[in-house]
């Protein structure tokens, strides 16, 4: 929806669209100015152990990579970040602002100032790493909003409110796998909605080969990702357009079967790649359980058979041309089977294994937190599972009350109440679609949010759901322009903007007020990290 066409003067018009009228890039650019400021100032310096879950394990595996030794963390499984880190940490090395970049040239275990120092000097490098991430993932976000609604005021206060969610906030001040995957994917959910919202052509079929890729390599970095992935074809569905007169002309044919060549070479080893994964079920690092009903081995073909599904549905309902359904599906083939390759840069079989039977990987790591809940069950889909996720919908339900469920409330649950009034506006107008298609992001936010309580509620989860709140809320916003005309609604919109960008900074001072003792992490640092020697801390 375009901006508002009445002409006022620049010094009479109202600061937020005084604002939009900037150039994208200096606003982009003033939004990772702040971000990176905020990080700066608030939990940057914190000691090197403060998060050492996370932190400390995907350092040493970066210095692992950079000694050429084989990867030894498989919990989500991690490797995308990991060949990300390393590649991190020899840029940073080679410009000199790094003294150590391998495991080899760490300082000897005797001497606790020096370890201390290079992990220290490892850790910051990290978060710088997760500044710059968080940075261009809140930018793309915000461009991608403008794309697909038109409107860059609205754009701009979407790119904020992602940029101070509770998501990006968290995972900007640590190293987390969660970051990468999140951003994969988000985006690709944004190329994917804007490509089914213009006409049929290259570009949006180069866009959705574009989303496959990010949605593969989201799977390979951490498993969880799949969830969101699982959606992104009844969003397409919900979001699509109907073009009249766009035709099936021979160029588009001859661009459908020399992408779907493509395609049909990357998907062969990628398929052979995912059996070996499949076929390597008892090999696993960790105990895997069965799926039940006879699925193990075998929901991996109903996966891709939801997403074929989805997009021939897609294709048939907005009556897309068959070329450019042609086209478009080997496209998103091609991409996510780039994706799924990226494992062949440094193989492991235990990442291959991972990927390949997500389900039976992540309950491994459920089953341990909820051992009580889930003793004795001897397969995945069981009512102790079951149980537990129907706690988790209760729980994220009675959070939205705030009444029933005081703790953990995030930030942007103004945005969320935001949206669901919008939504409720537009539906008493007669704008249906609109209003569904609002609220079918928000119900993905609280499945995802409540799949997430089965490993515990953890901020830096938001970084999947606090996009797609705001893009509810935007996409609700858009389609009520006189909002941002009129002065009252306007300055109350900007005051929910301010109020997520200040309690932002809530928990991390909290975190700057109460550094755990690091003495705790000494009992899983010799099994996560034992190439290395104890830090000065578990003396």
């Amino acid at each position: 929806m375009p901006l508002p066409t009445t002409t006022v003067p620049a010094t009479q018009a109202p600061l937020l669209l005084r604002l939009s009228r900037a150039p994208w890039w200096a606003l982009c650019l003033g939004i990772a100015a702040a971000m990176a400021l905020s990080v700066l100032l608030v939990g940057f310096r914190l000691p090197y152990w403060v998060h050492a879950d996370q932190d400390l394990v995907l350092a040493y595996h970066g210095l692992l990579f950079g000694d050429g030794l084989p990867q030894e963390y498989f919990d989500h499984p991690g490797y995308g970040y990991f060949l990300v880190i390393d590649g991190w940490y020899r840029l940073l090395h080679g410009l000199g602002l790094l003294p150590v970049a391998t495991l080899s040239a760490l300082p000897p275990a005797a001497d606790p100032a020096a370890t201390a120092a290079a992990w220290q000097s490892l850790v910051e490098a990290g978060r710088s790493l997760s500044i710059l991430l968080t940075a261009v993932f809140a930018i793309v976000y915000a461009t991608l909003v403008k794309s697909l609604v038109g409107d860059r005021r609205v754009a701009l206060l979407a790119g904020i409110l992602v940029a101070f969610g509770v998501g990006l906030t968290a995972q900007g001040r640590q190293m987390r796998t969660d970051l990468l995957s999140a951003g994969f994917v988000i985006t690709a959910l944004l190329l994917v909605l804007v490509a089914v919202r213009r006409p049929p052509g290259g570009k949006p079929a180069l866009l959705l080969g574009l989303a496959g890729l990010l949605v593969g390599l989201a799977m390979v970095t951490k498993v969880q990702a799949v969830f969101l992935a699982l959606g992104i074809p009844v969003v397409a569905l919900l979001f699509g357009r109907r073009f009249e007169g766009a035709g099936n002309s021979t160029g588009s044919w001859t661009l459908a079967v020399l992408v779907g060549a493509l395609a049909l070479a990357a998907l062969v080893p990628a398929a052979g790649l995912i059996a070996e994964g499949i076929a390597g079920w008892g090999r696993a690092v960790y105990p895997y359980k069965p799926v039940g009903g006879g699925l193990s081995g075998h929901y991996q073909g109903l996966v891709a058979g939801w997403a074929l599904l989805g997009m021939t549905v897609h294709a048939w309902v907005w009556r897309v041309p068959r070329a450019h359904a042609a086209t478009a599906t080997a496209a998103v083939l091609l991409g996510l089977a780039l994706g799924l390759l990226a494992l062949d840069l440094r193989p492991n079989e235990q990442n291959v294994i991972a990927v390949a039977n997500f389900v039976e990987h992540m309950f491994v790591f459920t089953s341990w937190r909820h051992a009580t809940a889930l003793q004795g069950q001897e397969q995945v889909v069981g009512e102790g599972l079951l149980t537990l996720l129907l706690s988790g919908v209760g729980r994220t339900l009675a959070i939205r009350t705030i009444v029933l469920h005081p703790d953990n409330i995030p930030q942007t649950i103004v945005v969320e109440w935001f949206a669901l009034a919008g939504a409720a506006v537009l539906w008493r107008r007669g704008e249906r679609l609109a209003a569904v298609q609002a609220l079918f992001l928000l119900l993905v936010a609280w499945g995802l949010e409540a799949l997430f309580s089965l490993r515990g509620f953890q901020r830096a989860y938001a970084a999947y759901t606090d996009p797609l709140a705001v893009l509810s809320a935007a996409w609700v916003l858009a389609r009520m322009p006189e909002l941002l005309d009129r002065a009252k609604p306007r300055r109350a919109i900007l005051g929910g903007v301010v109020l997520v960008v200040v309690a932002a900074h809530a928990w991390p001072v909290v975190e700057t007020r109460r550094l755990p003792n690091p003495a705790t992490h000494c009992d899983w640092i010799p099994v996560y990290m034992p190439r290395v020697g104890p830090f000065p801390f578990c003396r």
